[in-house]
């Protein structure tokens, strides 16, 4: 605790307690806290994403990310009990245990609950968020682990040994859970860990701490620092609701999903230097998911792109990516018509923008014609 209070800069305001818990303990309670911190909003966001054929159907998001930490992690600080809680029966190093009081610290110091509960929901925002919060842990662990020598490796030498290291963590998990899921957890370790290492390196360890009082607005923001330092916000995404509500569509949730929801979503069909360079022109998005009085669900996303080419490239990568499991049934010019499982997914090109509507294929052509309009 003495190392990790100096490596960190920050002072111990209270004793942290530790608390060993079996398995079976230690699931459930991942699972409380998993609910507390945004429950109801993982669910709308399943829901959302099974709209969208981005998860297969009855997934509950919720359920599965608690259960991807109760996997994925021996030993996990609490900010609800404000302990580090334990696997027991497990061995604990010491970097694992300094990574868990860095979140104590954080805790102390700049409320992870009130960071992580900050509404109204946005699941780019809070993925940011949680790069922060990770990658803040991962560097003290590092340089715990490794002294000096830290400081002295490049930055892409720093992204190349985290990602090195989470290549068989992604292949088992890998075979439990959707890429989707997956990478934007990887990406909370491994671009954290870069991201806070370069802003320490820039502005000093002050700098890391105004990473809490001034969160990054995106994991865009995230994945090219220099747009977090440059302030450079997310451009607005918005659809007309109204025509939507003239149709009888009720809004259920919105959120934008960011450049590494899209990156995680094309992963499922593309390799990773083609995904993470058609998800690299991000200029910002929003995914809305409607429902009708009679059950019936609408899943609509606008995207925009930082330019005309930056557009063409997640057309032609999101089309692959229907390609891989539904059959194409209209297509001319800049739009296309997807059809799977009894729905279709009709994808649009326009201007530096991209915009998808997925559901019944009647209201679907319907609704294309309105907001071609």
């Amino acid at each position: 605790m003495r190392r990790v209070a100096e490596l960190r800069g920050l002072a111990w305001l209270n004793d942290v307690p530790m608390t060993e818990l079996f398995a079976w303990e230690y699931g459930p309670r991942n699972s409380e806290m998993a609910r507390y911190l945004g429950g109801e909003d993982l669910r709308a966001l399943g829901r959302l994403a099974v709209a969208g054929g981005m998860l297969p159907e009855g997934t509950d998001l919720a359920t599965l990310a608690a259960s991807f930490t109760a996997v994925s992690a021996g030993a996990n600080y609490s900010p609800l009990d404000k302990r580090v809680l334990l696997v027991a029966n497990q061995a604990h190093t010491p970097s694992l245990l300094a990574h868990e009081y860095v979140h104590a610290l954080q805790d102390q110091h700049f409320d992870l609950l009130q960071l992580l509960t900050a509404r109204p929901y946005n699941f780019d925002r809070a993925e940011a968020v949680f790069a922060v919060i990770e990658g803040d842990a991962m560097n003290v662990q590092r340089r715990l682990e490794s002294g000096e020598a830290y400081a002295r490796r490049s930055l892409d030498e720093i992204m190349r040994q985290e990602d090195e290291r989470l290549k068989s963590y992604r292949r088992e998990m890998g075979e439990l859970f959707p890429p989707l899921l997956t990478e934007t957890f990887i990406f909370r370790y491994r671009d954290g860990a870069r991201f806070v290492e370069e802003i320490r390196r820039k502005k000093g360890q002050s700098g890391v701490d105004e990473l809490f009082r001034q969160p990054p607005a995106s994991s865009e923001q995230i994945l090219h620092p220099e747009k977090y330092l440059a302030r450079e916000a997310p451009r607005e995404a918005r659809l007309d609701e109204r025509a939507f509500a003239e149709r009888g569509w009720q809004l259920v949730t919105d959120t934008p999903l960011g450049e590494i929801g899209i990156r995680g979503l094309l992963l499922a069909a593309l390799a990773p230097p083609v995904a993470t360079r058609a998800a690299s022109g991000w200029g910002g998005d929003r995914a809305y998911l409607f429902e009708r009085d009679d059950g019936a669900t609408l899943f609509a996303w606008q995207t925009v792109w930082d330019s005309r080419r930056d557009a063409e490239e997640f057309f032609r990568a999101y089309n692959g990516l229907c390609g891989r499991t539904a059959e194409r049934i209209d297509s001319g010019g800049e739009q296309i018509l997807w059809r799977s499982d009894g729905r279709v997914t009709w994808v649009r090109l326009q201007g530096d923008g991209v915009l998808i509507l997925r559901g019944d294929e009647a209201e679907i052509r319907a609704l294309s014609q309105v907001l071609r309009g």
